[in-house]
């Protein structure tokens, strides 16, 4: 096989598009050299929480383990899906009894009153009747609501009106509600990524929905090649261009944005990015947030603050905080970029 052959053939671009997050994962998967032959890679993907997730790894052995990721993949729908009538936080979200939740829902209740804590509010699971209401959920075509409406319904939406104690969660509120929808997905990631760990599996990359885990490196030595798309206002399922391509390894990375859901009336566009204070989309010039860290859970949820407090305050509480993250925004009709310490040196290509 000729170099140029393997080029054109072995680079598998995918374009992961959810309602938050796009991400496009440069995977190479083949043989790429004589001396790489021994070393074997395997992929498998499938459906998962609204959307695709992709998982290539270095094979220690024969075993099949998308059978494995399938079943936990379940056990968190049924603890934290919104789209399951019969899964813990709907069941949490339709009744004012005291329940007992899972090491899941606990797990990322308590990631999320951090960053509620730390955000000082700019993060909150609670914002579901105001998504509701704004026409961000299922029911589209709304009117906007008016601010008696958003006032009514701000008094639904806090965090503290939760309470989880040893096992049991409380609300103040019985019709209150919960949405992780802004760490979950991270935080499944992380999951999974602990199970191939189990397995020996210490060289793989896996994307849900946009949230991005690689460890090690790819079949060709090198770190795992992830794209970040260019935040065009876009709400089809047609691709945008690749702004940024950075190379990853025992980090993870999660996009947020507002230029790909977003309504608009009378001409002007609302971001579906809603600030808990306000009860309203945020008005900022920010369109995009990559944020890069440890773990795929802390990226999805600073990805989400860092959209609700806008670029500036974003960029300096990275750069306090020794976070990587790439901003892209808008400036007198031009789009421009800025980063944090540290990202720009993961940056492979920029257009």
């Amino acid at each position: 096989m000729t170099g140029e052959f393997l080029k054109k053939t072995l680079l598998s671009m995918i374009l992961v598009v959810n309602s938050k997050r796009f991400i496009i994962v440069l995977i190479t998967i083949g043989f790429l050299c004589c001396k790489k032959e021994q070393e074997s890679y395997s992929a498998f993907q499938g459906y998962a929480q609204g959307s695709t997730f992709r998982v290539v790894y270095k094979a220690v052995s024969d075993k099949e383990y998308i059978h494995s990721v399938d079943s936990i993949l379940a056990v968190i729908d049924k603890s934290m899906s919104l789209w399951d009538s019969t899964s813990l936080i709907t069941r949490i979200n339709e009744s004012a009894e005291v329940l007992v939740v899972d090491r899941h829902f606990e797990a990322v209740f308590n990631r999320s009153k951090y960053f509620h804590e730390i955000s000082k509010g700019a993060f909150d699971p609670t914002l579901g009747p105001l998504i509701s209401a704004w026409g961000f959920a299922r029911k589209q075509g709304l009117e906007l609501p008016n601010q008696e409406k958003i006032d009514s319904l701000k008094d639904l939406v806090d965090f503290n009106h939760f309470s989880l104690l040893n096992g049991y969660l409380t609300k103040s509120k019985w019709n209150s509600e919960l949405d992780f929808n802004a760490i979950a997905q991270g935080y499944t990631v992380d999951v999974l990524g602990e199970y191939l760990e189990s397995e020996g599996i210490t060289e793989y990359l896996i994307e849900l929905g946009g949230e991005t885990l690689a460890k090690g490196f790819n079949q060709s030595g090198e770190k795992w090649k992830v794209g970040i798309e260019r935040p065009d206002w876009n709400n089809t399922s047609t691709n945008n261009a690749v702004k940024t391509v950075v190379g990853l390894s025992n980090a993870a990375l999660v996009t947020s944005g507002s230029y790909r859901k977003f309504i608009e009336k009378e001409g002007k566009k609302y971001s579906h990015t809603l600030d808990s204070r306000t009860g309203k989309p945020v008005i900022h010039n920010l369109l995009s947030v990559a944020v890069i860290t440890n773990n795929a859970m802390d990226a999805d949820a600073y990805a989400t603050m860092f959209m609700v407090i806008g670029k500036d305050s974003a960029i300096a509480y990275a750069e306090k905080n020794q976070i990587k993250i790439q901003c892209i925004y808008e400036e007198k009709g031009e789009m421009k970029t800025a980063y944090s310490k540290g990202f720009k040196e993961l940056i492979i290509l920029e257009n």
